[in-house]
């Protein structure tokens, strides 16, 4: 008689495997097959951390979210809130980043093409 001996993946897997299922659209048997998971462990964490379809979109910051969590698990909650605005303050300084490059890339353009991309203030339509 075999022993079913029960496998323990870490979150980070987890996450990562939903994360394929929820992007791919191949059925829970694919993903299943393709990961080396048992079905019933794919449904559990379905149950767990799930997404609905008008959320995929988000897929990325859903999954962000989940990964946060299960990683402040014991930390005080002041602990938490600081890595919160770190990681905040790093979103704001790499979208200030984009910005700018986007308006170098139109500052770019408009010199090159001769042609003015962006509305002056003022101008009425």
């Amino acid at each position: 008689m075999t022993k079913c001996i029960k496998k323990s993946y870490d979150v980070s897997f987890k996450l990562q495997v939903l994360s394929d299922y929820y992007l791919s659209g191949k059925s829970k048997n694919f993903t299943c097959r393709k990961w080396g998971i048992s079905f019933p462990a794919l449904l559990e964490w379905l149950a767990i951390w799930p997404v609905e379809e008008k959320d995929l979109p988000l897929l990325d910051e859903i999954m962000s979210r989940y990964r946060m969590e299960a990683e402040n698990k014991g930390k005080s909650e002041e602990q938490i809130l600081k890595e919160h605005i770190a990681a905040l303050e790093r979103s704001l300084q790499m979208e200030r980043m984009r910005c700018r490059a986007l308006e170098k890339v139109i500052e770019i353009a408009e010199r090159e093409e001769g042609i003015s991309i962006l509305k002056k203030d003022g101008v009425k339509q």
